[in-house]
């Protein structure tokens, strides 16, 4: 009886070890499965996030009255446009009136509009004009009648018409220009600014009047 026992017991404690070094085996492939499929999702959700940024536009619109004129649905009244420049900085416009074209919906007319733009920490662009045209397709923003751009550091430009390329930031007109700051001013026709560098080029024979403190001096 001790002999049988002794073999019973010790086929059952055989028995009792493969049962649990099999549920062991299960286990780890379960947790193998469960760190691949986390993975997996992981790698897809990044993949989602991913395309979503892709596809935020360059041209947003941030905040609009919600009081529509109904037989007017592509005109929108006091928005607040955000472009990006090619560094993704924003560029914020405000108008009264904002009406897509008829033929194409990439472009927007601008009515009383006004922008800022900040150049640098210590330096932001101001921009003001009766009427503008945003081109989405072309990354040019066109502002048409009496317009001025104020720089915080005082320096003031005032002209006709002006395009701004916002993905390679420069500025360009063709109109008659007057630049006037605390040193002076100077008058040309035509001119081309590149907002990066802060150098503006004027044409047109440009005249220049410098101050001190007697007044002006040509």
């Amino acid at each position: 009886m001790k002999t049988q026992d002794k073999s019973f017991h010790k086929t059952w404690h055989q028995n009792l070890k493969k049962y649990e070094n099999k549920h062991i085996n299960k286990t780890n492939v379960y947790k193998t499965v469960l760190k691949i499929v986390l993975l997996l999702l992981i790698i897809f959700t990044l993949l989602i996030v991913y395309r979503w940024t892709q596809k935020i536009p360059d041209v947003e619109l941030l905040d609009i009255n919600t009081e529509q004129i109904l037989y007017k649905p592509d005109t929108l009244y006091n928005p607040k446009l955000l472009i990006k420049n090619k560094y993704d900085e924003p560029i914020i416009i405000e108008a009264f009136q904002a009406e897509k074209d008829a033929e194409n919906s990439n472009i927007i007319i601008l009515e009383k509009l006004k922008g800022h733009y900040k150049l640098s920490n210590k330096k932001n662009i101001y921009f003001y004009s009766i009427k503008g045209v945003l081109n989405s397709n072309k990354d040019i923003l066109e502002l048409i009648e009496s317009v001025k751009i104020k720089s915080s550091d005082g320096t003031n430009l005032i002209t006709n018409n002006i395009v701004y390329n916002y993905k390679n930031n420069i500025v360009s007109g063709q109109e008659q220009v007057t630049l006037d700051g605390k040193w002076g001013i100077l008058k040309g026709k035509g001119f081309s600014y590149n907002l990066e560098s802060s150098i503006i080029n004027l044409k047109g024979r440009p005249k220049l009047s410098l101050y001190n403190n007697k007044g002006i001096i040509k």
